[in-house]
């Protein structure tokens, strides 16, 4: 209504602007004036008619595009509208995903720590074990001592063949492997052993002897005194032996053996290796 109002007052103005216009005329008579005149009217009246109908278009117009115009900024108020939603909910989810991304990693953390407590206790419980497992081990791998020494004390000892020699004076026996009464030596371990024997010959006589294990000939000598000096000599051999085998010297000829304080008639015997 507004517009439709200036629009008249404007088309009024027009009006007047063009009669104030108007170029003098001769003077005519009183009929042809008023016709000139009614024919400036009407041509006035199109003239407006045009111009009102031009008003009206642009008017029209103008509210078409104000209307656009206005569903242009709804429009765009709905965008932000959503566009703000939507941020307020992608920084509730980015809120949400931070704090449970914290929980989560307080939480692997803490699980993290307390194995790792775990571990080093169990692991500190496992190495005193093996400690343990290792001294019972050791314990039961040491070698216990198994060592004789015995010897003859008799100036002469005169054996037949075949006859084993009997060692009578124990000087060391640990393990108890050696029987005096024998002299055969039985093996309460399994292992690898040196046997020794010294013998000292009786002037002008012979000694033929062997060390023998379970009646097998393991080592032989033999050996003559023609001088009357009485010499010694000594024989060695390792034999590998199994729980209760047994291990002796013996007589393989007609001996006669020699003992002094100076001189010893020995059998001897430790175990090496197992």
């Amino acid at each position: 209504m507004q517009l439709q109002k200036k629009s008249l007052c404007l088309l009024l103005n027009v009006i007047v602007a063009m009669c104030a216009r108007e170029p003098s005329s001769p003077i005519c008579s009183k009929y042809d004036y008023e016709e000139r005149l009614l024919e400036r009217v009407i041509k006035n009246e199109f003239a407006l008619e045009t111009t009102l109908k031009d008003i009206l278009k642009t008017n029209a117009n103008v509210v078409d595009a104000l209307k656009q115009l206005e569903d242009g900024k709804m429009q765009v108020e709905s965008s932000l509208a959503v566009m703000e939603k939507r941020q307020m909910e992608m920084e509730t989810r980015l809120a949400d995903f931070i704090t449970n991304s914290s929980n989560v990693m307080n939480s692997t953390l803490a699980a993290m720590f307390e194995t790792s407590s775990q571990i080093k206790q169990n692991a500190s419980v496992t190495a005193q074990q093996l400690v343990n497992e290792v001294r019972v081990l050791k314990d039961s791998l040491k070698v216990p001592t198994i060592y004789f020494r015995a010897r003859i004390t008799a100036s002469s000892t005169d054996l037949s063949s075949g006859q084993d020699v009997v060692f009578p004076i124990v000087e060391v026996n640990e393990g108890q492997g050696y029987d005096p009464s024998t002299g055969k030596f039985t093996a309460s371990i399994s292992g690898m052993y040196l046997f020794t024997v010294q013998y000292c010959v009786y002037g002008k006589k012979h000694v033929e002897i062997e060390i023998v294990h379970g009646g097998r000939t393991l080592q032989r000598s033999t050996n003559y005194d023609f001088a009357g000096n009485y010499p010694c000599l000594t024989m060695q051999i390792s034999a590998a032996l199994a729980f209760g085998d047994l291990v002796w010297a013996r007589s393989h000829g007609s001996s006669t053996f020699y003992a002094s304080s100076n001189r010893y008639t020995i059998f001897a015997g430790t175990l090496i290796h197992v």
